[in-house]
């Protein structure tokens, strides 16, 4: 299937990558109860989430040069989230959706972030766990809910809300469908016809999968695995 396509399908049931864009769409809904605040938004891509913030509210979108290339709008800021060009306590949100696995010094970007907080600031965080490697080679880390809480704690937060995405049999599922995506791409690089063939034949299965996995993606067992977590930290006093 083309890109155009599947970016038309994104969060929906016929998209191969359903279960963890549903999350992904799920965690930035909070952006609708923010009123009045300074919101700055790191690693802002293509700010498809735009829509959901109160024109009450001032949005700084950020982003790096060089990987912001391959999205369609520039941000309002380009610059490094490892040295933020802004003063101290001067932001009442962060936003860091799907960013820390991209950066290698990940402490020096929540140390960054705390700082341009004011007290009582929050962050809004988004990462992967369960997730095949993507944007290459600018992907370093995976993080357990866990590891993820003491690197906040060590950076003066308080983690005030964690959602863990999904489950272990949800993840396994999502991971096969990406699993035969990849297969499809390889082939696609090596023969056009073969690939487009195979892409064509297992994108129905992709979408029994995606069915499959329906009934199970909010069932309490087996979280051991997951997508991802979604957190709603504040800024310590």
């Amino acid at each position: 299937m083309s890109n155009r396509l599947l970016a038309l399908l994104k969060g929906t049931i016929f998209h191969p990558q359903w279960m963890t864009d549903r999350y992904h769409i799920r965690s930035k809904e909070v952006l609708k109860e923010l009123r009045g605040l300074l919101v700055l938004d790191i690693g802002s891509g293509d700010a498809q989430y735009l829509r959901l913030i109160n024109t009450s509210n001032s949005l700084f979108t950020l982003d790096y040069p060089v990987t912001n290339k391959k999205y369609r709008s520039a941000p309002d800021i380009f610059a490094d989230a490892q040295y933020l060009p802004i003063a101290n306590e001067q932001v009442d949100v962060v936003l860091l959706y799907e960013v820390l696995e991209h950066i290698v010094d990940m402490q020096k970007v929540l140390s960054e972030t705390n700082r341009v907080l004011r007290p009582g600031g929050k962050l809004f965080l988004s990462v992967p766990f369960i997730y095949p490697i993507h944007d290459a080679p600018n992907d370093y880390w995976r993080f357990t809910q866990f590891g993820l809480s003491d690197v906040l704690a060590r950076n003066g937060f308080e983690v005030e809300k964690l959602v863990v995405q999904g489950n272990t049999l949800a993840a396994a599922l999502q991971m096969f469908n990406l699993g035969l995506l990849e297969v499809c791409r390889d082939l696609l690089v090596r023969n056009y016809v073969v690939g487009v063939t195979a892409g064509l034949m297992v994108y129905p299965v992709t979408i029994v999968v995606n069915m499959l996995a329906w009934p199970i993606l909010n069932l309490p067992l087996g979280r051991a695995g997951s997508f991802g977590y979604f957190i709603v930290a504040e800024k310590s006093k």
